[in-house]
Parts: structure tokens; C-alpha cells; sequence
């Protein structure tokens, strides 16, 4: 699984601002700390290593049925002493807001900030069908280019677009795909028709 992927198929926003909210403390605490580097190597391989090779202890931990302090005692007892106190201080924390489930979210948001921390910039691209090395190179040139930033790209297919791609900087999206273009051309002629019938309506009345 790639740090662009999630078990959670839709992009949902407000799942995303909870996990920025504790990716900005838990990137805050270990820059304070001087352990930004080993924090995140750690948050990675829980999440890439332990949480993508056995689902049934996400499952468990995500569970909202299992009281918190069950899911702290889990915590404790996978990787007390084989883990950086923070993070696992942060897990537990956050175990207590019952927000475990949101694990996935909260590294994507981690890695963004550590990465405009080393200067880069984390830029999603969705595409209807995987870029071939080339057409990714230049992309990622293109975008480094546009935006002014060494770019850490992050590609992810989805069959639902037809054509063009898709591009998520931050929070803001830039959608050039075919789909999109559809609903927008369909959107203002809807639109227009709906002018053109109110027009109408007017002069009817009016004439009456």
C-alpha cells in the first residue's frame, strides 16, 4: 500500500481536517522534541508494515465498540519499548478520542507536513488508467516547475474518471478530467435552459 492509499475508498473531508488536527500536533511535538525523522519512520512502518499486513488489529483498534482503554492496553502491550515513547504517547491519546480509525488519514496528513517541513510538497494525481515512468517524471517536473517546490508525487488510479486527471495540492483540487468537464458542460446548459424558460415565463406574464 502506498502512502497515498487508505482502506477508505472516497476522499471524505471531514475525516481528513480530524487526522490534519492531530497530524499538526504530533509533527509539532516531535519537532520540539528533535525526533521529527524517527517519528515519522515509525508512523510509516505502523502503518505501511503493522497496519497493512495485519487488518484484524486495525479492525480491532478501529473497532467503536472496544472501550478505549482496551485499545490503550493493546497499544501498550504491541509496542511499549519497541516504539518512540511520542508516538506512542500520541497512539494512546488518540485512542481515548476514539479516532484509531482515522490512523491512515492521519499519516497522509503527517507526511505532508514533514515534507513542507524538507522543502516539498505532497501533490495527489488521480488518474483514470497508471502513468507510465515517463508521463509520472513529467508530471512531477511540470508541477515542480508551476508550483515553485520540489514535488513529492503521489499517483492513484480511479476508474471512475474518464480521461484527464485529477490534482490535490493541500486542499485545494484541480480537475481536468474528461468526467468533470461532462458535468460542468451539462450543468450550464441545464443552466441556460432553465434561464431561457424563466425569459419566457416573464414576457408571458408580463404580456398577459
Amino acid at each position: 500500500m502506498s502512502k497515498s492509499e487508505t482502506p477508505h475508498a472516497a476522499y471524505d473531508s471531514g475525516r481528513q481536517q480530524v487526522a490534519t488536527v492531530y497530524a499538526k500536533g504530533l509533527v509539532g511535538a516531535a519537532e520540539k522534541q528533535g525526533s521529527t525523522p524517527v517519528v515519522m519512520e515509525e508512523l510509516n512502518s505502523l502503518v505501511d508494515d503493522v497496519l497493512g499486513g495485519l487488518p484484524k488489529f486495525f479492525a480491532a483498534l478501529s473497532y467503536p465498540r472496544i472501550p478505549a482503554e482496551e485499545k490503550q492496553r493493546m497499544l501498550d502491550r504491541a509496542f511499549a519499548g519497541k516504539m518512540n515513547p511520542l508516538l506512542l504517547n500520541f497512539l494512546k491519546v488518540v485512542a481515548q478520542h476514539e479516532r484509531l480509525d482515522c490512523l491512515y488519514e492521519i499519516r497522509k496528513a503527517a507526511v505532508s507536513l514533514y515534507n513542507e517541513l524538507q522543502g516539498q510538497l505532497e501533490v495527489e494525481v488521480r488518474t483514470a488508467e497508471p502513468l507510465s515512468a515517463e508521463l509520472r517524471s513529467q508530471i512531477e517536473q511540470q508541477l515542480t516547475v508551476s508550483l515553485g517546490k520540489h514535488v513529492d508525487l503521489q499517483t492513484q488510479v480511479d476508474p471512475t474518471l474518464i480521461g484527464g486527471m485529477v490534482v490535490r495540492v493541500g486542499d485545494t483540487v484541480y480537475d481536468g478530467s474528461l468526467l468533470n468537464r461532462l458535468e460542468k458542460m451539462r450543468a450550464r446548459t441545464l443552466e441556460s435552459t432553465t434561464e431561457k424558460i424563466r425569459d419566457s415565463l416573464e414576457r408571458f406574464l408580463v404580456s398577459d
